[in-house]
């Protein structure tokens, strides 16, 4: 007995009932794409004017304990800002493109027009934003034939942070955690870190972790209590229904730590996920020439195009009110 199916005729394909089935395309669509952007989330934002975009950088002089002699009048003068210093960045241009046909943007689509191609440019230019400021990459300065390329945190918070960065301003070996024994942060390690950026500063009330998955997973075993490579052991209250293993604020001697995830896509090593920034928000910034925006072009018959295009730079106020961790795994 013959039935009439929900697929093609065998014998005959693209013919039988289910020639007029109808698809079943639900209005939905899942992006598995790590879009957050800490970092440029976090940067308090400031106004660039030039393309070298600069700012001053000094320091106090060491406490004199020696006192004055009775009696005696001022004969030697200081030079107060001897070790005044101006450092900068450049300004570097992100961009992203996109356009769509007309017969695209006619056609019953599931968010495939020119409105959502705007959408998407603006995240993907972001996550560009994200990627180049957490870099380890040093400033190029642009030319008629060459890009110019602004210098990343991880550059800025290294033991050799630029040619026109002296050593008095250089971050200490204990603020650059690379390499670190069996590739594993320890708390003695990242102490060490605060110790160093309060020995600078004198405060730490407004430093965010920005950290990989391979530190988070460190900075989580900080609260275990013994075990082996094997086990772990945790103090655990028994009589509540949520175990709780994740460290968003680490609380150290020099204050509170809060700690969150970076995007795995924009990490300056985005293989091993072994990366972590340690951020004093109050000495540093997001400067914007040109702040991010949209404009659409003309129409020339193909179909709506446009871009999202930004123009911006890192600001590291001090190298050394921050730290970095590379555990190279």
């Amino acid at each position: 007995m013959a039935f009439s199916a929900s697929y093609d005729n065998p014998a005959a394909p693209s013919s039988g009932a289910a020639v007029s089935n109808r698809e079943d395309l639900t209005d939905l669509l899942s992006m598995l794409s790590p879009q957050d952007t800490p970092f440029v989330s976090l940067c308090p934002k400031r106004k660039a004017k030039a393309t070298n975009h600069e700012w001053s950088i000094d320091s106090l002089a060491s406490p004199d304990t020696s006192g004055v002699l009775e009696a005696q009048d001022v004969s030697t003068f200081d030079d107060k800002f001897a070790n005044k210093l101006r450092i900068g960045n450049v300004i570097q241009g992100f961009r992203r493109s996109f356009g769509t046909s007309v017969v695209q943007d006619a056609v019953s689509s599931v968010q495939s027009n020119f409105a959502q191609a705007s959408v998407k440019s603006i995240r993907e230019l972001k996550r560009d934003m994200e990627a180049a400021i957490s870099s380890g990459n040093d400033k190029v300065v642009g030319s008629g034939s060459a890009k110019a390329q602004l210098r990343g945190m991880f550059k800025y918070v290294s033991t050799s942070p630029g040619s026109d960065i002296p050593s008095l301003y250089t971050p200490a070996s204990a603020q650059v955690i690379s390499n670190p024994a069996s590739n594993i942060l320890t708390e003695a390690l990242l102490n060490s870190a605060l110790a160093s950026m309060y020995n600078t500063s004198g405060v730490l009330n407004n430093v965010t972790m920005i950290a990989d998955t391979g530190v988070r997973e460190d900075v989580a075993d900080f609260v275990r209590t013994g075990g082996s490579t094997d086990s772990r052991q945790y103090n655990i209250n028994g009589t509540a229904k949520t175990v709780t293993l994740a460290v968003d604020v680490y609380n150290s001697d020099f204050g509170k730590i809060n700690v969150v995830n970076s995007n795995p896509d924009t990490s300056a090593d985005s293989t091993n996920h072994d990366r972590a920034l340690i951020v004093n928000l109050d000495y540093v910034g997001l400067a914007s020439l040109i702040p991010l925006r949209q404009e659409e072009l003309e129409n020339q018959g193909a179909g709506r195009r446009g871009y999202a295009e930004a123009w911006a730079t890192l600001e590291c106020l001090q190298p050394q009110a921050h730290a970095s961790v590379d555990l190279n795994k």
